[in-house]
């Protein structure tokens, strides 16, 4: 019997479609569509889980013609480092360098949260430095290259309304620090009453990415179906959305060792081990 038969996982992180051949071409909500680009749910269903993968956050990017985008990513050749937040953040600025330096400015210093956010850039043959282990914006600044960064300008590569962690401590560390808004999320309501459906008929593992993940969810989900979805299980990859969630009044939550579809899927298999 497969490792996992039986379970039902919830998923809720958006799909990241590639840019090409324009920031705005996004994939539809289609579920299989997304299962099949994303590692870790192929990774649980191969072991016999049932995934249900209902984004409750859209993913917008900055148009084409955004003009301030525009503008920082022609003077890309001022920076001394650069930093992408996630892998969205990392396709969307490849797409931008690509179309306004076809060959790179030399010189920079590219740094990614983690692996999965420097692949997009290191499949164009970027080199980016990346923290060993917590793939965090706490792992990334301990890193010796961004501890002394005085004088030195910065660019974050990001989405709107994220933790501002990163830019206040670089500025304090007396970085010149400019972000770079490439795309912009919105809470998505149209699976609300799928997930609602899910709910009421099955107890699914959840597994939340971030704080606004959660605080979207909360937000979609009917006022009648919060009471369950607080008992439901959730797997989260940091301790700091951990808390958000524990702080929100969910009860059974579990910490992965990062967002890293590896660390997720063994932290899956060991509560259902436990759990069945």
């Amino acid at each position: 019997m497969p490792a996992l038969h039986g379970l039902h996982i919830l998923s809720l992180r958006a799909f990241s479609s590639p840019p090409d051949p324009g920031p705005d071409q996004v994939c539809s909500h289609q579920k299989n569509c997304t299962q099949k680009q994303d590692p870790l749910l192929a990774r649980l269903e191969a072991l016999g889980a049932t995934c249900h993968n209902y984004p409750v956050i859209k993913i917008v990017p900055a148009g084409a013609d955004d003009e301030r985008v525009k503008q920082q990513v022609m003077a890309f050749s001022d920076y001394d480092k650069a930093i992408v937040i996630s892998q969205r953040a990392a396709q969307l600025a490849g797409w931008w360098l690509d179309r306004y330096w076809p060959m790179l400015p030399v010189g920079i210093e590219y740094f990614a949260v983690g692996p999965t956010s420097a692949q997009p850039l290191r499949d164009q043959n970027v080199s980016v430095t990346v923290p060993e282990s917590g793939y965090s914006s706490e792992a990334l600044l301990a890193l010796p290259a961004l501890k002394t960064v005085q004088g030195e300008k910065i660019i974050i590569f990001r989405g709107g309304q994220g933790r501002d962690l990163l830019e206040q401590t670089l500025k304090e560390r007396g970085g010149n620090v400019d972000c770079c808004e490439l795309y912009s999320r919105v809470v998505d309501s149209l699976h609300r009453e799928a997930i609602a459906e899910l709910l009421q008929a099955q107890s699914p593992l959840v597994l939340i990415y971030s704080g606004q993940v959660l605080d979207a969810l909360l937000e979609v989900v009917p006022e009648a179906s919060l009471v369950k979805l607080k008992s439901l299980p959730i797997i989260a990859p940091s301790e700091r959305v951990a808390n958000l969630a524990r702080n929100k009044g969910f009860s059974s939550v579990h910490l992965a060792a990062s967002a890293l579809a590896q660390d997720m899927e063994h932290s899956v298999l060991g509560w259902y081990t436990h759990a069945r």
